[in-house]
């Protein structure tokens, strides 16, 4: 993923009603008759939350649940934050979470978020782009609840960025996509070998099965 491809520093932003509270939006009907090429302000995240008040309620679902049966003294780490769907409802619930987002705008965004829902105290933003070497600014120091990466294809470089204190993870939901690299079988075992199990959002066991263009996985000890 790359800054926006159209060449917009700053998109067009509204607030909307969501299941979480007001959010502040990419404007994504602004920029829906753009040509190909990545552009931050039609993100389908946008998108779902202007049109329906939420995200992906299949993946929103199993979040909440680890979330609201975890421990709050544990860190909540979101890669791909984007708009702060999921650091918002972590914050609110009472974690403190670690978001990193390395787009410009969408960490812009991420911010005005925040601030709005006065969870400044809870939430520290990483502008980062995360790719090979990648390491986190901070010091993990204590366990974390919830590892969930959304990074389109950039994945394994979330995974290695927790090898450090791997064992302290207790939950990684994570965007499985085939159609961008072929390294997730290889990522899926080697966390399955640290012990994990994996789970599809609906909480079937995962049968390796890599043949859809893409997929989340949750992988739980």
């Amino acid at each position: 993923m790359t800054h926006c491809e159209h060449g917009h520093t700053r998109h067009k932003r509204i607030c909307v009603a969501t299941d979480l509270g007001p959010m502040y939006v990419f404007d994504s009907f602004e920029y829906e008759d753009l040509g190909p090429g990545w552009c931050p302000g039609r993100h389908a995240v946008c998108d779902r939350l202007r049109v329906e008040g939420r995200w992906e309620a299949v993946d929103t679902a199993p979040i909440r649940k680890i979330l609201e049966n975890g421990s709050r003294n544990n860190l909540v780490i979101d890669f791909g934050a984007h708009a702060g769907w999921y650091t918002l409802m972590a914050a609110q619930l009472g974690y403190m979470v670690w978001a990193i987002e390395g787009d410009p705008d969408a960490a812009h965004l991420l911010r005005a978020n925040i601030a709005m829902h006065r969870l400044q105290d809870r939430v520290t933003v990483f502008e980062d782009w995360v790719d090979t070497g990648y390491i986190l600014p901070g010091v993990v120091g204590r366990d974390v609840e919830l590892v969930k990466s959304d990074l389109e294809g950039a994945e394994r470089y979330a995974v290695a960025a927790c090898k450090p204190f791997l064992d302290r993870v207790h939950h990684m939901y994570l965007e499985i996509s085939p159609v961008f690299a072929d390294y997730y079988p290889d990522m899926v075992d080697d966390l399955l070998a640290d012990g994990f199990t994996a789970y599809y959002p609906d909480n079937r066991l995962f049968n390796d099965d890599y043949s859809l263009t893409q997929i989340n996985l949750r992988l739980s000890r």
